[in-house]
């Protein structure tokens, strides 16, 4: 049985903030669980966001989804913000690239919930999305593919880094994972290319 002293020195060891870093040197390795979930969650919006413009082109359902890609895209913005807050060498990549839309602007206070609202276009506006052609939609398919697999070998670097007992391999995995999160941003912005993303701000 755990005495309540020690219980409450796990509890404490175990909180993280929001710039959760582990001490590798000069190399920056950020390592805040939540990170992992929000990895995973912005590679399920990817892969539905392909799967559904497939499904609107070759189905008689190409409005509505249209209509629920533009949802998802939104969707995905709103993760990387959140990534970009926990992650600052992502938060780089994304603006050598060129992706500043990705990176939060301000405190998490000047937010609002949108997930618990359904995205709103400007008045008089209809869907934003447009049917891609063979090609594109070929080319998406592939994209997101190598997206999801660069957002799952993050993870997976990252849960090594936390695991390993040696201080080489660690500042190993940390190197591959930082190296990946290059090829998140490129790959990102090879998508938005073709999907003209990212979609207009919502308006309330």
């Amino acid at each position: 049985m755990v005495a309540k002293k020690d219980m409450g020195k796990m509890g404490s060891s175990n909180m993280m903030d929001c710039n959760s870093m582990m001490d590798m040197g000069d190399m920056e390795c950020p390592n805040h669980p939540d990170l992992i979930l929000l990895r995973d969650a912005a590679a399920d919006e990817r892969e539905a966001i392909a799967l559904y413009f497939q499904a609107a082109r070759h189905t008689c359902m190409t409005e509505l989804f249209l209509d629920i890609i533009e949802d998802e895209m939104q969707h995905y913005v709103m993760i990387m913000h959140h990534i970009s807050m926990l992650d600052p060498v992502q938060a780089d990549k994304f603006r050598e690239e060129g992706l500043n839309e990705l990176i939060m602007k301000g405190m998490m206070k000047k937010m609002r919930a949108k997930w618990m609202q359904k995205p709103v276009m400007a008045e008089g506006k209809d869907v934003a999305v447009s049917l891609l052609d063979d090609n594109e939609l070929e080319a998406v398919c592939y994209l997101t593919k190598a997206l999801a697999s660069e957002f799952h070998a993050i993870n997976k670097y990252q849960c090594s880094m936390e695991k390993s007992e040696i201080m080489h391999n660690k500042h190993l995995f940390c190197h591959l994972m930082n190296e990946e999160k290059e090829h998140v941003a490129e790959f990102t912005k090879a998508i938005f290319e073709i999907t003209q993303e990212p979609l207009p701000p919502e308006t309330d």
